[in-house]
C-alpha cells in the first residue's frame, strides 16, 4: 500500500471511486496528464477506467 499524502497544498482535487479504492485526485496531475507533461501510467487502470466510463455517460447519455 502506498503512503498517504497530504492533499491541502494540492487543492482542488476529484474524488474517483474506482473499482480497486476511492482515489483523491488533484486537478493539477490530471491537467499534466491531459498536457502531456505526466505519463498516463501514472493513473491505474481502474482509475483510468472509472475516468473513461464517466465521460461516456457524458458524451453519450448511456448508462450501463
Amino acid at each position: 500500500m502506498q503512503n498517504v499524502v497530504e492533499l491541502v497544498d494540492r487543492q482542488p482535487h476529484v474524488i474517483i471511486d474506482a473499482s480497486d479504492a476511492v482515489h483523491q485526485i488533484p486537478h493539477s496531475l490530471l491537467r499534466d496528464v491531459i498536457a502531456g507533461r505526466q505519463p498516463s501510467s501514472i493513473l491505474t487502470e481502474p482509475v483510468l477506467q472509472r475516468i473513461v466510463e464517466e465521460w461516456m455517460e457524458k458524451v453519450t447519455g448511456d448508462i450501463e
